[in-house]
């Protein structure tokens, strides 16, 4: 060994070519390699390179030192110190056999100590792109991680969405991990799921057995050859390698014994081709060094393990690092070489190999480039599966059963409790507890979802169980008291394995398609805004509407006020009635205020007005203000109440979405949605509607049929839900209408788990529905032939009822009966009055029989005694005493001396003066 090394150093030393040293700048690139070959064969490439720089002229000597790897690791240290780091050199160029596999790993770590680039030619570990740890390190083949990309092409293009990922337990395996996780979640390939062997077992039976309950068929494996082993003997003896089923291999596995017929693998072409690879790694790095020395940019490394500290390399050695990695070399043996910021080759070429009972046969080939994410080619025909079959497996395990979920939903899905259901148009659907899934009460579903989902078995030739959701929600991304989110409702249900297929008017949106794979929509649909017809409350003071009630109040005030104005006004004019009947003896006639409060009514009703009408001027000028503010109130009120009597249309309460209701409404007017659904996450996404939701959130509804009746019962004002269910009850219920134009439009669909292979059947038969008028007899049959006959609303006036003028008759008959009342008081008055009256004519007969019994005597004695003694002596006794009484003959002018012309005389003056007369009689 040490021979050869000498040997070596004199073959660099005669390569060395000299001229005019003195001005020569040297860049020394070094080889550590894993057998003579290699050696020999760069040393043929240094040549080749050495008379191109001497073409050229440049001062550039370049100086080429190649040395055979050490196969101890711990001894690498001392071999890079001793025989490497002297001569100081600007790259490294490794390489590594079976003997050799830790010396690119030790040389890395060292060049990363020192700043040394060091470029691989074979070696392919994912470790290696870890730039925390091998800061310095590039190769030109890719690492074993990137057939991820390859085999992510793979399941796309035999659209296998859903895979089982097999690993062992070692670092190597992780790193692949993660890069197809993120692959996966860009290419929307759902990892069913993951398991991980650990290192060193000779038996995986356990974890085997529990593979036949994945849904997936498709297994990738990625593990060390002896776990591998292991592993593809277990799967055998479970018949995983058998018809049905996949497997993709790493390259590390595609020659084991152990590996099925018809598994499938990536395998880097030219990978084996050492002397091309070396050939491109001396080329870009020659280029390179040449071009950092033409921009100046090119120092010696002067460093020793004795003294690693030299600023000037460390820029240097970054921008060599930095000039690898943006140089490409278009030409290569190797085709296009450029490393990506990791130091791994980017462009490359794989082969896709499938295993064959004879062998290895390559059935297509996948290309990855800077520009290209990825082209993959492949021969259909050539691909043998597993199973020795031709036919591609679907991937996933096809059942012929599927559980359904459904929720209640009119007109989508009617549910009656009870077993014994019409297996014409209904099937049994028992909803289970959610406490206890195992217990259930039994249920019978029909209606729209219930047709569709009976004309897909019928056409796909599929059986199915169905059963309501247990938690009665259509499905949210929630946490439930603060634990990590999950779904609920029907995803929940679907996600959980509880489910195969949900059959319900499930909205799409884009929350649940990153979960859920959809069929295709089986009706578009939008969100709308139900509402109570505002019909007008007719009640018994509707007539009283037009005017307000502090109106009413001062119409009534003004009929008293000008009432008593008038009387006044009347009362104290010298040209007013009550001075005139004074003076003609009419005083019957004057405007006293019963008749004032009489002549301001009658011109306010617009009656006739016969009597007791003001005289005077000032009065009259007041009596025709009245009259005109009559007239315009009158015709004020007899408009108004056209308005609201005759022209009020039942209507919407609100006009849309955008109502300043809904945007700001005011105290007990309320609305709200269905908690955990479509409609409530898309007011929940829309930055515009985020007041509207959290003026809802607090409202919201757990199902619409509650919200339905409060909207019925007046406790809620506006719902807002899809509007296929909320036409349906509108349809149903005549006081129910649809406010706005629809919004938020999307569509229902079909859901299932991702990379199940029944949704495209089922999206393919949905099409073929809507096409043959299937989907609109369903419309026919559950929407529109579900309307009820309503009045039809026109634009016309509406015609006045009873119920609209009930209180103008009410209030006839309440003057009726006050008219009634006010009879009997007048009766029971003149009663008292005529009682009285009947006691003073008593009174008045005694006097005057009394009067006539007195004048008896005085007339009887004035015979007996003589008419002049008697009429001193009667003159003597009455002395005092009014003349009207014993004089009666006097108290009148020609009056006659008789009894009858002093009574006649008497109640005459009674009739004038009232009470005076009896008080009169009572004197005498």
């Amino acid at each position: 060994m040490i021979l050869k090394q000498l040997i070596c150093s004199l073959a660099l030393v005669l390569c060395v070519r000299t001229t005019s040293t003195a001005a020569k700048v040297n860049i020394t690139i070094a080889a550590v390699l894993s057998n003579d070959t290699e050696i020999e064969q760069f040393q043929l490439i240094a040549a080749k390179y050495s008379a191109i720089s001497d073409e050229k002229k440049s001062n550039i000597q370049l100086r080429w030192l190649s040395r055979t790897a050490v196969t101890n690791p711990i001894t690498a240290l001392h071999f890079f110190c001793s025989d490497i780091i002297p001569f100081q050199p600007h790259i490294i160029i490794v390489s590594d056999d079976v003997a050799s596999k830790l010396v690119p790993a030790s040389l890395s770590y060292t060049c990363a100590f020192y700043e040394i680039p060091i470029i691989s030619i074979s070696s392919r570990e994912n470790v290696f792109s870890d730039k925390l740890i091998h800061r310095t390190f590039m190769r030109t083949v890719p690492p074993y991680s990137h057939q991820t990309e390859g085999w992510l092409s793979l399941l796309t293009y035999f659209q296998w969405r859903k895979v089982v990922l097999l690993h062992s337990s070692t670092e190597e395996s992780r790193m692949m991990l993660t890069r197809f996780h993120n692959g996966a979640d860009k290419k929307k390939i759902d990892i069913e799921a993951i398991v991980e062997f650990p290192v060193g077992e000779s038996d995986y039976s356990t974890t085997m057995a529990e593979f036949k309950g994945y849904q997936s068929r498709v297994f990738i494996l990625y593990a060390e050859a002896d776990e591998a082993r292991v592993i593809l003997k277990n799967a055998a003896e479970f018949n995983l390698t058998e018809t049905g089923f996949a497997w993709i291999v790493t390259e590390q596995l595609l020659q084991l014994p152990e590996l099925p017929v018809g598994a499938l693998g990536l395998r880097l072409v030219g990978a084996d081709n050492r002397s091309a690879h070396l050939n491109d790694a001396v080329r870009i790095s020659y280029e390179s060094l040449e071009y950092l020395y033409v921009r100046g940019n090119l120092s010696q490394p002067d460093v020793s393990c004795a003294n690693k500290t030299n600023p000037a390399w460390s820029d240097t050695a970054a921008q060599i690092l930095k000039q690898l990695t943006v140089y490409k070399v278009d030409d290569g043996q190797t085709g296009v070489l450029a490393f990506s910021s990791e130091g791994d080759r980017i462009s490359a070429t794989y082969g896709i190999v499938n295993r064959h009972p004879d062998g290895l046969q390559q059935v297509g080939n996948y290309k990855i480039s800077q520009t290209d994410q990825g082209t993959l080619a492949i021969k259909d025909n050539d691909i043998l599966w597993p199973g020795n079959t031709k036919s591609r497996p679907e991937g996933i395990a096809v059942a012929n059963h599927l559980r359904v979920v459904t929720i209640e939903e009119k007109p989508f899905v009617f549910v009656r409790p009870g077993s014994d259901c019409d297996t014409q148009v209904e099937v049994l659907c028992p909803k289970p507890s959610p406490q206890n899934r195992s217990l259930s009460d039994p249920y019978c579903c029909r209606g729209y979802c219930i047709d569709l989902l009976l004309e897909l078995a019928r056409k796909l030739n599929f059986s199915y169980s169905v059963h309501l959701v247990a938690d009665g929600m259509y499905g949210a991304y929630e946490s439930k008291n603060g634990s990590k989110k999950t779904w609920n409702g029907l995803v929940g249900e679907l996600l959980d394995q509880h489910a195969d297929i949900i059959v319900a008017p499930l909205t799409i949106n884009p929350e649940r398609a990153d979960n859920v794979a959809f069929t295709k929509p089986f009706k578009y649909i939008g969100i709308t805004i139900l509402v109570k017809k505002n019909n007008m409350n007719s009640n018994l003071v509707s007539f009283m509407q037009p005017f307000k009630d502090k109106l009413w109040v001062m119409v009534l005030l003004s009929v008293h006020v000008v009432a008593l104005v008038l009387y006044l006004l009347d009362r104290f004019s010298p040209f007013g009635k009550f001075k005139s009947s004074q003076e003609d003896g009419t005083e019957e006639d004057a405007l006293n205020l019963s008749r004032a409060l009489w002549f301001s009514w009658g011109v306010l009703l617009n009656s006739g007005i016969g009597e007791g009408t003001p005289r005077s001027f000032s009065a009259r000028v007041l009596g025709m203000v009245w009259a005109g503010f009559a007239m315009i109130m009158v015709a004020s009120y007899t408009a108004n109440l056209a308005a609201f009597l005759v022209l009020d249309r039942p209507d919407s309460k609100i006009t849309g979405i955008n109502d300043a209701r809904l945007r700001n409404p005011q105290e007990g007017f309320y609305y709200a949605t269905v908690k955990g659904t479509y409609v409530d996450m898309y007011f929940k996404r829309q930055v515009e509607l985020s007041t509207m939701y959290r003026i809802m959130e607090s409202r919201n509804y757990e199902s619409a049929e509650k919200a339905i009746q409060d909207v019925l019962d007046d406790k809620l004002q506006a719902f807002i839900w899809e509007s296929s269910r909320l036409e349906y009850e509108a349809a149903q219920h005549c006081d129910l209408i649809l406010a706005g134009e629809l919004f938020g439009r999307s569509s229902n669909g079909l859901a299932l788990r991702k990379g199940d292979p029944w949704v495209d059947k089922i999206s393919m038969t949905i099409l073929t529905l809507h096409e043959n008028g299937f989907m609109e007899d369903l419309d026919m049959r559950w929407i529109l032939s579900a309307r009820r006959k309503c009045p039809e609303s026109d634009s016309s006036p509406a015609t006045l009822g009873l119920t609209n003028m009930a209180g103008v008759f009410i209030l006839v008959a309440g003057g009726i009966v006050a008219g009634i009342f006010l009879i009997f008081i007048e009766i029971a008055y003149m009663k008292h009055k005529d009682k009285k009256m009947r006691q003073q004519e008593l009174a008045r007969h005694a006097m005057e029989k009394w009067r006539r019994n007195i004048q008896k005597r005085k007339t009887k004695e004035h015979v007996e005694k003589g008419p002049v003694e008697s009429l001193e002596r009667h003159n003597e006794r009455s002395k005092g005493t009014p003349d009207e009484v014993h004089r009666p003959y006097a108290s009148t002018p020609n009056a006659t001396p008789n009894a009858t012309g002093g009574v006649a005389t008497l109640r005459r003056n009674a009739s004038r003066n009232g009470d005076n007369y009896t008080e009169r009689q009572m004197i005498v």
